[in-house]
């Protein structure tokens, strides 16, 4: 049985689509890749699946722009569906090693020297 969150959010975000200055194939495709992370984690109750829907949108809506321009991937709604799908797993890498590493591993990294 589908998550009862992931059908509200989704004709949320869909109804701000309809605002003239939106781009409605991003936040189509970003609403899609965030609808699959919500689906595909388990463990999760209501807030946190919207609040991860949600990260998942504005991080894929943001930067479908971004990686149309430097990529091949011509098409705002797909650009936004892989970013936002793969987004949160990334992110969640990044915060557990920057909470494992030591500061002068992560200044050293941005300096261009071995961690």
């Amino acid at each position: 049985m589908a998550e009862p969150t992931t059908p509200v959010t989704i004709a949320a975000l869909s109804a701000v689509s309809l605002f003239p200055f939106i781009n409605g194939n991003a936040l189509l495709g970003a609403v899609l890749g965030a609808a699959f992370i919500a689906t595909f984690e388990k463990d999760l109750n209501a807030f946190q699946r919207i609040r991860n829907m949600l990260l998942a949108t504005g991080i894929g809506y943001i930067s479908a722009p971004l990686i149309t321009e430097h990529t091949f991937l011509k098409a705002d709604a797909v650009a936004a569906l892989i970013t936002s799908t793969l987004c949160l797993f990334i992110l969640i890498k990044v915060v557990d090693w920057v909470k494992a590493a030591k500061l002068s591993d992560i200044l050293n990294i941005f300096r261009g020297g071995k961690p």
